[in-house]
């Protein structure tokens, strides 16, 4: 026994001995990385947040679109069959109903009826003045081409002369 000790001296089992100051800057440490990594997820969903958030206040025009679609969708629909029996004329029975195939074409279907509303759409648009007047701008280049299309009686003048130079230009044509 030694003096001023009340009992034999424990040995302890391999584990070392922290002091205060350790438990205490360890303690702080850990708390430290944890508010870091806390702080770094709400900053990552903050960022992701408003990207979400951008997305669903920008996606008002998406939003009609899809009101529009589901519309043509419901009105293509014929309720009065049951779909177990026949889905097709369930679901494209008041699209066959409203639309008659037209005499010049074999086929017709909503593909079809898409391109020509399309064509309807696009020819105004082509047909407006080149907003950039640069000769390169694509919106020049197709306005060109389409117009170059439209005026028949210089495509009849011209006869199939643009047509060999590009051939010659492209070193002939083997057959």
């Amino acid at each position: 026994l030694q003096l001023g000790t009340t009992g034999p001296k424990k040995q302890r089992s391999g584990l070392p001995r922290w002091s205060r100051r350790e438990i205490c800057l360890l303690s702080g440490l850990v708390f430290a990385v944890g508010l870091c990594v806390i702080l770094g997820c709400i900053l990552v969903l903050k960022y992701l947040g408003m990207e979400y958030d951008a997305y669903c206040f920008e996606g008002g025009q998406e939003r009609k679109v899809s009101v529009k679609v589901s519309r043509v969708i419901a009105s293509n629909i014929d309720p009065t069959i049951d779909p177990c029996k026949d889905f097709y004329s369930f679901a494209c029975g008041g699209w066959l109903r409203r639309h008659a195939i037209p005499e010049d074409k074999l086929i017709y279907g909503i593909i079809a009826a898409i391109g020509e509303q399309n064509e309807e759409k696009l020819q105004p648009l082509l047909l407006r003045p080149v907003q950039r007047a640069s000769r390169a701008s694509a919106e020049r280049k197709v306005k060109d081409f389409f117009r170059s299309c439209l005026n028949m009686a210089e495509i009849d003048r011209q006869g199939a002369g643009p047509m060999l130079e590009v051939i010659e230009d492209c070193g002939g044509w083997d057959m």
